[in-house]
């Protein structure tokens, strides 16, 4: 009698064992790709963002990261209203750069989790314009560009699907950059002469998991 309670014991608690394990166990990497939106001042900007995560244990790892973010800065048609008489198409188009890596700690549940994250690097604004002509087709030229420290704080959340993949529903992040004033004008990242800018970042998209 005894014999068999105990059996019955140890098969009520195995699945409990078995979330318990699966719980515990992080994957050695996570890769994730998605959607990038950059709010600075004003000025909305939509992109890309690519991130790798290596896991040194199931609360911590080192991410690497890099975005891209742009936006349509004018238009000859907002500036004059004439381009489309004229056949003629001109903007001045801003891109931003970000290559970031720092320290991310997770807490996991099952295979969804939570995790946080400080990441430092170097940032990259370009202010280029570009013409479209009758008969010739489209010009673009570099206007100017900058280089300078970029840092981000946040997190995000991660539904788990499976072993191998989950959804970012939301990745939000504090930004600062560290333009020169003269560059952070000259780019059009910024519309005073403050020597540090101000961003927020949301992303979303898909992980997979190694």
């Amino acid at each position: 009698m005894h014999r068999y309670g105990l059996v019955m014991l140890l098969l009520l608690l195995a699945p409990a064992g078995l979330l318990a394990q699966e719980a515990t166990v992080a994957p050695r990497a996570e890769i994730f790709g998605g959607y990038s939106y950059l709010r600075n001042n004003n000025n909305g900007f939509n992109g890309w963002t690519g991130q790798a995560t290596v896991n040194f244990s199931r609360y911590f790892g080192i991410t690497g990261q890099v975005d891209g973010n742009y936006r349509t800065a004018a238009s000859l048609d907002s500036l004059f209203g004439i381009g489309s008489l004229l056949g003629i198409t001109a903007s001045a188009n801003q891109h931003v750069y970000d290559f970031l890596v720092g320290p991310t700690a997770t807490a996991r549940f099952g295979k969804s989790s939570v995790f946080a994250h400080a990441l430092f690097g170097e940032a990259h604004s370009s202010l280029s314009a570009g013409a479209g002509l009758p008969f010739i087709g489209g010009l673009s030229t570099g206007v100017t560009s900058a280089t300078g420290f970029a840092m981000a704080f946040g997190g995000g959340v991660d539904i788990g699907l499976s072993k191998r993949f989950a959804i970012r529903a939301a990745q939000i992040d504090y930004v600062r950059t560290q333009f020169s004033s003269l560059d952070a004008l000259a780019s059009g990242f910024a519309t005073n002469s403050a020597g540090q800018q101000n961003s927020f970042r949301y992303s979303a998209g898909i992980v997979f998991r190694f």
